[in-house]
């Protein structure tokens, strides 16, 4: 497993959680190396009304990497944005194709029915992971996603 890709809703319930609160991204940063794109981050940070917004953005970004724009995404893009049944829309197409490209499973909730829909992509249900209870087993179900 070289990683997997998170999306909005797992980072903005790590922003929202209660301090010292286990969520799901703390599980997923101490099981696997976690990313993100530029797409998530720029969700996440047009929510911000302070300087302390921001700054707490900043802080649940600095363990993730976060995937940037780059030429060799448009092909899949555009294979994507073929296959979907409707145009839901650039960022499903620029998400999955950047997770395609990498190599990464998604783990979502919120946009999982959307994902659903895209052909090759491997997709983690986030309640189903949240129910994992420690780390070894996340990190047995994150390498063998027949387990869910």
């Amino acid at each position: 497993m070289t990683g997997i890709l998170v999306e909005t809703d797992v980072i903005v319930e790590f922003l929202t959680a209660p301090p010292a609160t286990e969520t799901l991204l703390r599980r997923l940063l101490s099981a696997t190396t976690c990313f993100t794109t530029f797409i998530q981050a720029s969700e996440v940070y047009s929510a911000c009304e302070s300087a302390a917004d921001r700054s707490a953005v900043d802080r649940a970004l600095f363990g993730l990497k976060i995937l940037g724009a780059s030429s060799r995404y448009s092909k899949t893009i555009g294979a994507v944005l073929t296959s979907l049944d409707s145009m839901r829309g650039h960022r499903t197409a620029i998400v999955a194709a950047m997770a395609l490209e990498s190599s990464l499973p998604v783990v979502t909730d919120t946009h999982y029915d959307v994902f659903s829909a895209v052909p090759g992509l491997r997709l983690y249900p986030a309640a189903e992971l949240r129910r994992v209870s420690n780390r070894d087993e996340l990190m047995k179900m994150l390498s063998d996603p027949s387990s869910l």
